[in-house]
């Protein structure tokens, strides 16, 4: 569904703003839906719920009017390739979107999911924090601020970008990446049980949990 939604909004912000309409976005998600996930979801979604798969898709588009207006919204990339190293580490990512603001960025990033709990919030800026570290590493723009867009909230959660917050990523970045590649050296790589096991098809074949 994060990826319909995302090939929707992608196509509405590729458009002039005043075309920036419900009803075009409705056009959009049909014809993406017909020439793309109609058959794709078949696959992973049973036939009776397709319906509920196509409508909670839409109201996340429908909501991003409730959290903005795209016709006054100024968007200067979608979808923005990154490549480049941070302390000798590669790293790749796409940036749903970006602003310049007087010659700063802001970096927005689309969520279909719920809106977190006020003390999981700082866990899901980690990505945009890297995201920031990179571009200004590679000498794009300096970055002021980021944005998750909760869609299905809606709702939308801002931090400004600080030199602590590109310090820390930073260090994360190099200490798992040192934590890795020792992994791989050492062949040692130690389950970590947890709730997301419960969305692993092989646990019950993990001898983690046949202990």
């Amino acid at each position: 569904m994060g990826n319909f939604v995302h090939e929707i909004l992608e196509d509405v912000y590729a458009l002039e703003p005043e075309e920036r309409t419900i009803d075009v976005a409705r056009q959009i998600a049909r014809r993406i839906w017909d020439e793309k996930y109609s058959s794709e979801v078949h696959g992973y979604v049973h036939t009776k719920k397709l319906n509920d798969f196509r409508w909670n898709s839409w109201f996340c588009v429908e909501n991003l009017w409730a959290l903005e207006q795209p016709s006054e919204t100024f968007i200067n990339g979608i979808e923005y390739e990154l490549n480049g190293q941070i302390e000798g580490v590669t790293l790749k990512g796409f940036i749903d979107r970006y602003s310049l603001v007087d010659g700063h960025m802001v970096i927005g990033d689309y969520k279909t999911g719920k809106v977190p709990r006020k003390q999981w919030e700082e866990d899901k800026f980690t990505q945009l924090f890297i995201y920031s570290a990179l571009v200004q590493e590679l000498g794009v723009a300096e970055v002021d601020q980021v944005e998750l867009l909760y869609l299905k909230g809606p709702k939308k959660i801002s931090r400004e970008v600080t030199p602590q917050h590109i310090e820390e990523v930073t260090e994360t970045i190099v200490t798992v990446k040192h934590e890795i590649d020792k992994a791989c050296e050492d062949e040692n790589f130690p389950t970590v049980k947890s709730k997301l096991c419960d969305w692993c098809f092989f646990k019950k074949q993990c001898p983690a949990w046949r202990r």
